[in-house]
């Protein structure tokens, strides 16, 4: 299974988790059955609000799940579109926090219902 979380840098497992997912300037792209990291770049990191297309990364790596702190409707539709699963990974403050969350099932799986609409809520 491979997870992609929104990262603020790259600075490996030790990452800190983006806020913002669409605005991400990276993503941590990790396979949990091989343990490889890759840290990509987001080439959209510069978008309007609620327009982003971080998609073209996720369907390139085969992403199954997404792991972040915050989130988007918009955001959240398009991922469920795909048949990604999102889970908030409880304010996680790197990629090592959020992974091992993940991994334990210790995260809440949301859908487009329960996604926040704004950036109040992170």
């Amino acid at each position: 299974m491979i997870i992609a979380v929104p990262l603020s840098e790259q600075n490996g497992m030790a990452s800190a988790v983006c806020e913002h997912f669409g605005s991400a300037p990276f993503y941590g792209i990790y396979d949990i059955t091989s343990k490889q990291l890759e840290i990509v770049s987001n080439a959209n990191m510069e978008h309007e609000h609620g327009q982003c297309r971080p998609t073209d990364i996720f369907t390139e790596h085969v992403i199954a799940a997404v792991v972040c702190n915050g989130i988007g409707g918009r955001a959240v539709r398009k991922l469920e579109d795909l048949g990604i699963g999102i889970y908030m990974a409880d304010q996680a403050p790197s990629l090592e926090v959020a992974l091992e969350r993940f991994e334990k099932g210790e995260l809440k799986k949301v859908d487009h219902k329960i996604a926040c609409e704004g950036h109040d809520c992170h």
